[in-house]
């Protein structure tokens, strides 16, 4: 059953975005061909990960896999104190994953046969550096899921949202994201965020907990740089052992990650996603693959209107 909604949303995502937006398409199949993660090193104790799948940014089974290589790599290095997450995609920080490839997806493992993302998440908390999110465009689904488990975000006041749309399309969101905004946010706001599916702006996403910092994008830059090289000059065992303490005290364990992945992979065959599929699908034809991703929060709840306006049509 799951593969067979797995097939679905190929024609909900993939094959609306070919017919809507075959430049952009063909772009991030050429991006996706190549790696979609870059490290650059900018000094002996503080490395950048660039993340770039043009044109929207969407996570595909490369960029977990090279996210997992490069955080496995850095933590080996033991100059390494400070890691920063950027991306080189403007409009967006990471999105929501390819609904194109989620077969791929799901026939990722890594260690002990765990789902590789669990394990990313996973060697991302352990990491002995502080990682740091430069959250500058649109962050949702798994793209947001992901955020929540850096240690540090700052987000641009003016280009940053933050979105959940799977409660919206009849999805579960299991890429942990419940579990840890929960713990930063209250269970009432982060209920709200989830069962709404709505758009989040960068100010609203601090006063939640959802980030550290929301700061003008003008000085998102100089701030986070500023920020890693204050880091950078302090002794990494008293870094790394404050970062462990804090996350015994409140990151989620990577049972109850896996118990959120479980419940994710169980929802690809709810009646609720199927029933959306079509109607998304024809928004992505009708409205295009980029002003729907770009506009997420309002467009899962046409889909939605849209829905009822059918049902009461059928009775």
């Amino acid at each position: 059953m799951v593969a067979a909604v797995v097939s679905g949303m190929l024609s909900f995502h993939g094959a609306q975005a070919q017919q809507t937006a075959p430049a952009e398409s063909s772009k991030a199949a050429q991006a996706t061909a190549q790696s979609t993660i870059r490290v650059e090193r900018l000094s002996g104790a503080i490395a950048k990960v660039h993340f770039s799948n043009a044109p929207i940014n969407f996570i595909v089974p490369d960029t977990i896999a090279g996210l997992n290589e490069a955080v496995k790599s850095l933590s080996k290095d033991e100059q390494v104190k400070v890691v920063i997450f950027v991306s080189d995609t403007k409009g967006y920080f990471y999105n929501h994953f390819d609904t194109n490839q989620f077969p791929a997806f799901l026939g990722q493992h890594g260690a002990g046969n765990r789902p590789l993302w669990v394990e990313l998440i996973t060697n991302l908390s352990n990491a002995p550096f502080i990682s740091i999110a430069s959250i500058r465009g649109r962050t949702q689904g798994g793209g947001n899921e992901l955020a929540l488990a850096f240690d540090l975000r700052y987000a641009s006041k003016e280009k940053a949202i933050f979105d959940q749309p799977e409660v919206g399309i009849g999805l579960f969101p299991g890429g942990g994201g419940t579990d840890m905004l929960a713990q930063l946010a209250g269970r009432d706001r982060a209920l709200e965020a989830f069962l709404s599916s709505d758009d989040y702006s960068a100010e609203l996403a601090e006063k939640y907990g959802w980030v550290t910092r929301a700061l003008p994008d003008a000085q998102l830059d100089g701030f986070v740089d500023r920020l890693a090289d204050r880091l950078a000059s302090f002794d990494k065992t008293a870094l790394v052992t404050t970062k462990q303490r804090i996350n015994e005290m409140v990151f989620p364990k990577e049972a109850e990650r896996m118990a959120s992945y479980t419940a994710f992979t169980k929802s690809l065959a709810w009646p609720g996603l199927q029933q959306r599929l079509p109607v998304f699908g024809r928004l992505y034809q009708e409205v295009g693959l980029e002003k729907v991703e770009s506009n997420m929060g309002r467009y899962v709840g046409e889909g939605n209107k849209q829905l009822q306006v059918n049902d009461k049509a059928r009775k």
